[in-house]
């Protein structure tokens, strides 16, 4: 028999798109009629970059018999000295990195299970903003046997300023008040900036409203920053948790941060912690031996940093260009179907309000038009697998495999969803009549 902690596993609704994406993949040459995948959290803009780099990677020699030995878990040195000069470079950081305090682990998710594991015990909780990632829930929960409070966002605007879907510290206030009078014990709360699926990017003022609120409250803070190098609006800001100056609570706050987003590597997995908390440190170095990254990988990656040159002048610029354009396009292509979306300016996919197709506005219809999508040839992710509270919310990934940016005008997968799906749900005489649904945006031509 199979332990009850396995057998409460269901398959996601993420897992079923998938799983019909790998039985019948989109291939613009062999298989145009297939599925095309973008609902899966992956950038495979940039693949070529990386290949073409890895292939001039020579793999370790007899010089190099070490690595095939047992290793500290927690990361070879070499690996960590780079890293540390990298991240300190471009996330700005306010001193050098000391690799003392930074552990490698086999990605960001292994990350985050094994901050958790150390800093929480079974049914503790940790704050996170809905929607958020849906393999956090798992992250957090089936292995630390945590659990998630949710703070939660809606489409609704507030103020001069407000947008959709908007944190602040308020919100945050009211989740904590309530978990505590229901007698859960907060633990701490996790920051995904830039984030999944939004792509908002918090301003310093949030982030450090977001850390003193903690602080009060003596929570620690995860800043998952696992997209910080793909915020691809020239004119955006991103501040990451390494560069300020005045933490207010270093002992409290864990920077994450992996290879797999950032650098179209998300098979390699090779993920990062940087905790100012010797402590906990040392607290991980004791279970890293369940998340250790194979030693020629790690020698590899190393290799692949150490180039400054390509990752300075080639690799993270023309990254950047390609996600921005791809946004473009993307955006651009939604609002020609009809489709209103927040524009925002980092991360790899588009929050669309698919509302006007969802009737009734359940999470039940939500789930029917997702069906509708995959049986169209078209996967992407409805909100409740984000726990979004909102039924009509999808999370679209327009970082997709050039194959498919390289078609002409709309990408296919947005004229299947025109053709085959928007005109089944809103005929064409009502489309083109603001008046009908206001709220999206309409093309006469």
């Amino acid at each position: 028999m199979l332990s009850k902690r396995i057998t409460s596993i269901q398959s996601s609704v993420t897992g079923i798109g998938l799983a019909k994406c790998l039985k019948n993949p989109y291939k613009a040459e062999s298989n145009p009629n297939g599925i095309i995948n973008a609902g899966t959290a992956e950038n495979t803009i940039s693949h070529d970059l990386v290949a073409e780099k890895l292939s001039t990677i020579e793999p370790p020699s007899k010089r190099d018999i070490d690595v095939l030995k047992y290793h500290d878990y927690t990361g070879l040195s070499p690996l960590k000295n780079t890293l540390c000069s990298f991240l300190t470079k471009y996330s700005k950081a306010h001193d050098q990195l000391d690799p003392d305090k930074l552990v490698v682990l086999n990605g960001c998710g292994p990350c985050i299970t094994a901050l958790t594991i150390v800093l929480s015990d079974p049914g503790d909780a940790w704050l996170m903003t809905t929607p958020y990632y849906s393999s956090m829930k798992n992250d957090v929960g089936r292995l630390p046997l945590a659990e998630i409070v949710s703070v939660d966002l809606c489409s609704q605007t507030s103020g001069e300023n407000g947008k959709p879907f908007q944190l602040t510290v308020d919100k945050l206030e009211d989740a904590l008040e309530q978990a505590t009078q229901k007698g859960i014990n907060v633990r701490g709360l996790i920051l995904i900036n830039p984030h999944n699926p939004l792509g908002d990017i918090y301003s310093k003022e949030l982030l450090m409203d977001c850390l003193h609120f903690a602080k009060r409250h003596e929570l620690h803070v995860i800043a998952d920053e696992i997209y910080m190098f793909s915020v691809f609006d020239e004119e955006a800001e991103f501040t990451s948790v390494l560069s300020l100056e005045d933490l207010p609570d270093p002992d409290r706050t864990h920077f994450t941060w992996s290879f797999s987003k950032d650098f179209c590597m998300s098979g390699v997995r090779c993920g990062v912690i940087y905790s100012w908390n010797k402590d906990v440190v040392s607290a991980l170095s004791g279970i890293a031996f369940w998340f250790s990254v194979p030693t020629v990988m790690q020698v590899t990656l190393k290799s692949m940093l150490c180039d400054e040159e390509w990752v300075a002048q080639t690799y993270l610029p023309t990254n950047r260009k390609r996600l921005r354009n791809a946004h473009e396009v993307m955006s651009k292509g939604l609002a020609k179907i009809g489709i209103p979306h927040l524009a925002r300016s980092a991360g790899l996919y588009i929050w669309a309000d698919f509302r006007k197709l969802v009737s009734p506005l359940t999470f039940e219809a939500e789930l029917e038009v997702f069906y509708e999508l995959i049986d169209t040839g078209v996967y992407i992710a409805p909100g409740q697998a984000y726990y979004c509270k909102e039924p009509g919310w999808f999370r679209i990934v327009f970082a997709l495999p050039r194959d498919i940016q390289d078609q002409e005008d709309v990408r296919p997968f947005l004229r299947r969803i025109d053709k085959d799906v928007i005109t089944k749900y809103i005929p064409f005489a009502d489309r083109i009549s603001p008046k009908k649904y206001p709220n999206i945006l309409f093309v006469t031509a």
